[in-house]
């Protein structure tokens, strides 16, 4: 191994998702030699809202990073740096001086400010969408902020007096890692994000790389001081050292934050998509499609989102295109949990294949609403061409397919607003481990599905810029010989069935937009 850091071993990678909480531990060769995870545990006090303990989420980060240290017996002083990867788009706001919460997380699938984005006039969304490269919705963090300052007694006073802040999930773990003991050389903690978290907030502008003052105005008047620094992904000394109060197991010995990226721009790293046009498609709570656009803003209609995907100290800004689907794994909790239909996600799928198709049964699981390419806040999630010999079987078929042609609508945008067709797409997240939906996505976008050997692309992406960072690795050509092939799938469907089946879907998409506000 080459990389500059010859007396160390490993990289640390704390990922804070939507359901978990994980740390990993990974060598020179791309290996997790290390692991440990947590569930995040989800409030739903109220229809539509989502919430998260912040101190839930601190703790699970503490017990991860000490069991993955400790569980192997990995000397801290072997190290070489550290890295965070997170949600993205929930909001959190603390006391500044005592670092204690001063209301829930406030989750990204929570839907309790869709009215403050109804009320957007044309001309603003306009604006927003140019400013920021986002859809005006209820899923990114502007209007959270806004609702906090008008429904938490005290906090827009407080936010005036400089003792209350707000933040992404990285903003809230990289404050209370670096946050140490008094006395301690660092006992003043980082208020800091990246690039990747900032733009999807909804105030910041990607082209300038600032806070945009009109949208923060907008959005309840927020105090730019109340709002993290914004630094490159990829940074040596931004994002401050781990203190020995996030674990006694770090006394005396430094570790160093040298990376921090959104999630979804994690595991685009983590597929090594270096190149403008590669694509990578994440299966999880809600399914993601990301494609690399290069250090060029990208131009493209309002249907795809425009993001930062990584940035390094002293270097230019990446750019990718984001198709975000809302709901697409959790219509299989749903199955399981909600209506108690099916039980494990193999149950799911077996019952999918005793069907050889979906007799023109389609689901759209559209319970928050439609995100790209549709962005319709008021659809809602509906079974169509139910007839008596739909079984159970159809309906586990047809939620499986929807996953796919939620992939498929944004795959085929990409390739619109390109002008380019995408031959291959690397798939991870929890849906990447079913054949039957890995073919199925072959088979519709007519292209080449490649699993990654490992599972954990987001920690794993995470550790590779904390390491690319540190020196640890020498450069992205580096990392690019780390990806390892686990299978493949191509496609086998003809032209004629692939474009009857999606023409299904998209009648079935139409009649459930606008759902909601036509009943009210």
């Amino acid at each position: 191994m080459s990389h500059n850091i010859t007396e160390k071993k490993y990289v640390m990678s704390i990922d804070v998702g939507t359901t978990g909480t994980r740390t990993a531990i990974i060598d020179e060769n791309g290996h997790i030699v290390s692991f440990s995870y947590r569930t995040n545990r989800q409030y739903f006090p109220a229809p539509g809202w989502v919430e998260q303990d912040p101190s839930d989420l601190w703790e699970n980060v503490r017990t991860t990073m000490k069991e993955a240290i400790t569980s192997r017996r990995i000397d801290v002083r072997d190290i070489a740096s550290a890295g965070i990867t997170n949600q993205r788009e929930t909001l959190i706001v603390w006391d500044r001086h005592t670092g204690r919460p001063l209301y829930n997380a406030i989750v990204w699938q929570d839907k309790r400010t869709a009215p403050i984005i109804k009320d957007l006039d044309m001309d603003i969304s306009d604006t927003i969408i140019t400013t920021t490269g986002l859809r005006p919705d209820a899923y990114f963090s502007a209007s959270k902020v806004k609702w906090l300052l008008d429904h938490v007694d005290g906090l827009r006073s407080r936010m005036k007096a400089g003792e209350a802040v707000f933040g992404t999930v990285d903003a809230w773990i990289i404050w209370n890692l670096t946050y140490g003991r008094k006395g301690s050389r660092n006992q003043k903690p980082i208020f800091a994000t990246d690039h990747s978290n900032a733009s999807r907030t909804m105030i910041y502008d990607i082209s300038r790389l600032r806070w945009d003052h009109d949208l923060m105005e907008l959005f309840g008047g927020i105090d730019e001081n109340s709002l993290p620094q914004v630094n490159p992904s990829g940074s040596p000394d931004a994002y401050g050292h781990i203190s020995d109060n996030a674990s006694t197991i770090f006394e005396g010995r430094e570790i160093s934050i040298t990376s921090d990226l959104g999630d979804q721009q994690a595991a685009l790293f983590g597929q090594v998509c270096f190149d403008p046009g590669d694509m990578k498609i994440t299966y999880g709570t809600g399914t993601f499609a990301l494609a690399n656009a290069g250090h060029d803003i990208p131009r493209s209609s309002a249907r795809l989102l425009k993001t930062i995907f990584y940035s390094l100290h002293g270097g230019r800004i990446n750019y990718a295109l984001e198709g975000s689907i809302l709901a697409s794994g959790s219509a299989l909790r749903w199955l399981e949990n909600g209506i108690h239909m099916l039980g494990s996600a193999k149950e799911i799928e077996d019952a999918a294949q005793r069907v050889r198709s979906n007799e023109g049964v389609y689901f759209v699981p559209a319970f928050s609403g439609l995100g790209s390419p549709y962005w319709d806040q008021d659809a809602r999630g509906l079974f169509i061409g139910l007839t008596e010999r739909t079984s159970i079987d159809h309906l586990a078929r047809a939620i499986l397919e929807s996953e796919v042609y939620m992939a498929t609508d944004v795959i085929r945008s990409v390739e619109e607003e390109t002008g380019s067709e995408i031959t291959k797409i690397k798939c991870d997240g929890g849906g990447s481990r079913s054949d039957f939906l890995m073919q199925f996505q072959a088979d519709m976008a007519n292209s080449e599905v490649l699993i990654p050997e490992t599972s954990e692309t987001t920690v794993i992406g995470s550790g590779y810029l904390s390491g690319l960072t540190s020196g640890f690795w020498t450069g992205l050509n580096e990392i690019r010989e780390l990806w390892r092939l686990g299978r493949i799938y191509r496609p086998g469907m003809k032209r004629e069935e692939r474009e009857r089946l999606y023409v299904g879907w998209r009648e079935a998409v139409k009649r459930s937009m606008g759902w909601a506000s036509s009943i009210r």
